[in-house]
């Protein structure tokens, strides 16, 4: 093999990271050598790898493709050292992932203090964000989301389902009154955790389904901050089960609607379809889905 495994090591980098001069530092060598190694495994294979601009460095469709091969030629490179050692395969490295910033915060972070433990040659670094455009030019081998992949270049794996709930803080209901049916949220405070003051919820029952639009006088596309005004009084919201758990349970918060049913929040694991993951996101995968599976006990005080 003409070419050395480090420069290899540098292309699987530059696909995971985006620019040299962050490879450079995960390998611990200058960013001309990681430049020169690309140049050298591209004239050696024939082929151009990325196409390089002054603002920006793009793989080409040959280096997509030739990606997933060398993923599986260093896991095969890694197997080899480890038998050498008589050891089994490590799972190690830096493990980049990015998590919604209420749900990662309250039931993912948590979580990552044990897969360490479970892997102590594994570094963790957690990305909190509701949106990620772009995961392998941002470097992340995972990401949690509660949207729909926007990409058909992207493996999709549900792994939990949430409700949403309809909930309101005592405060408000002793001014205010009880909404007893969906069309009756028309003329209550509704806190709108969209983008837009006017947003529009489909409520299914026995009775059939009822659509209502939300006029809300504050609005945010933050369900923590439509939430926490919840709490504070403020109106009515509509938010994630995760959310309002605690408070229902304990009382200090109501659901309302309880008889309607909203359509639900699909927690899913995403990550290239191109890719090849790693032994570190393979188990982590299987971590969060074994975590996440354990059951929650549901909140009984406070319904309505």
């Amino acid at each position: 093999m003409l070419e050395s495994i480090e420069a290899y090591i540098a292309f699987a980098r530059l696909m995971e990271r985006g620019n040299f001069s962050a490879v450079g530092r995960d390998m611990g060598i200058s960013q001309s050598t990681v430049s020169k190694h690309i140049a050298g495994l591209e004239a050696s294979l024939g082929m151009p790898l990325f196409v390089r601009t002054t603002r920006s460095i793009n793989p080409t469709a040959e280096a997509a493709q030739l990606y997933s091969h060398v993923q599986r030629m260093l896991e095969a490179l890694d197997d080899v050292r480890a038998f050498a050692r008589g050891q089994r395969p490590e799972i190690a490295g830096l493990l980049r992932i990015a998590v919604p910033v209420s749900f990662g915060r309250m039931h993912i972070v948590p979580l990552l203090p044990a897969y360490m433990r479970l892997h102590p040659a594994v570094s963790v670094e957690v990305v909190l964000s509701d949106t990620v455009d772009d995961m392998i030019k941002e470097g992340l081998e995972i990401v949690v989301t509660t949207a729909e992949p926007r990409s058909g270049s992207l493996v999709s794996r549900s792994i939990r389902v949430y409700e949403r709930v309809v909930v309101a803080s005592g405060t408000y209901l002793a001014a205010r009154g009880r909404p007893t049916e969906p069309v009756d949220l028309d003329v209550h405070d509704v806190i709108v955790a969209t983008n837009t003051i006017d947003a529009s919820l489909e409520f299914d029952s026995e009775h059939g389904r009822q659509a209502v639009r939300l006029r809300g006088r504050l609005c945010t596309n933050s369900d923590e901050v439509a939430y926490d005004a919840a709490r504070a009084g403020r109106g009515i919201a509509v938010v994630p089960s995760w959310l309002a758990q605690a408070d229902l349970a304990s009382g200090a918060m109501t659901a309302l609607l309880t008889d309607y049913f909203l359509p639900p929040i699909q927690v899913s694991l995403t990550y290239p379809r191109t890719r090849v993951l790693s032994r570190r996101a393979r188990a982590f995968i299987d971590f969060l889905v074994a975590e996440l599976a354990r059951p929650t006990r549901a909140p009984q005080p406070g319904r309505g």
